[in-house]
C-alpha cells in the first residue's frame, strides 16, 4: 500500500508535465497569427502610397487584444538590405491603448487615424530601384487566458519605384 501512494506521488507531476507539455507544443506548431502587409507592386517616386499591415487569427477562438497607435510599424529595404528612412519614425503620437478582438479566421488592420501626426502607412521613395517592406507588430494577446507580450515581422513584399 505504501509503495502505490509513493508511486502516486510521483505519477501524478509528471502526469501534468506531460499534459501541460502536449498543450504547448500544439500551440508552437500551429502559429495563432500571421501577418501580412498589402502594398502596391509598383509605385512612382516621389509620390505617396500607402500600405496596409493585416494582422490574421489562425487559431479556433476569438483573441483579445490590446495595443499602441504605433502597433504597426513599416520598414522598406533597398536592393542592398539597408532600411531607407521614411520619415515615420518620428512620428507624433497619442498615447492611447486600444483594445479590441480578432475571431477565428478573422483579421484587423490599424493605421493610427487621427492618432498620429502622420499616417504612418503612407509612405514614399526618392530613388527608382527595386525595395523589400515589411511590417512588425506589437501587441499584447489574451491567449488561454493569460496576457502574452508578442512581436512578429512579416515576410517582405516586393515593390519597384520608377
Amino acid at each position: 500500500m505504501m509503495k502505490t501512494a509513493g508511486m502516486l506521488k510521483f505519477i501524478a507531476p509528471l502526469l501534468l508535465f506531460v499534459i501541460s507539455g502536449c498543450s504547448f507544443n500544439e500551440a508552437n506548431n500551429n502559429p495563432l497569427f500571421l501577418l501580412n502587409v498589402d502594398a502596391p507592386t509598383e509605385v512612382k517616386i516621389n509620390e505617396p502610397f500607402t500600405v496596409e499591415a493585416v494582422l490574421r487569427n489562425k487559431g479556433t477562438d476569438t483573441i483579445q487584444l490590446e495595443h499602441g497607435v504605433n502597433m504597426f510599424t513599416y520598414t522598406l529595404l533597398d536592393e542592398k538590405g539597408k532600411a531607407i528612412d521614411h520619415e515615420t519614425e518620428n512620428s507624433i503620437v497619442n498615447g492611447i491603448g486600444i483594445s479590441t478582438s480578432i475571431n477565428s479566421g478573422g483579421s484587423y488592420s490599424y493605421d493610427g487615424g487621427e492618432n498620429v501626426s502622420s499616417p504612418q502607412n503612407v509612405l514614399e521613395l526618392k530613388t527608382t530601384g527595386t525595395y523589400s517592406l515589411v511590417v512588425h507588430a506589437k501587441f499584447r494577446a489574451q491567449i488561454d487566458g493569460k496576457w502574452q507580450d508578442i512581436e512578429l515581422t512579416s515576410a517582405p513584399a516586393s515593390l519597384t519605384a520608377k
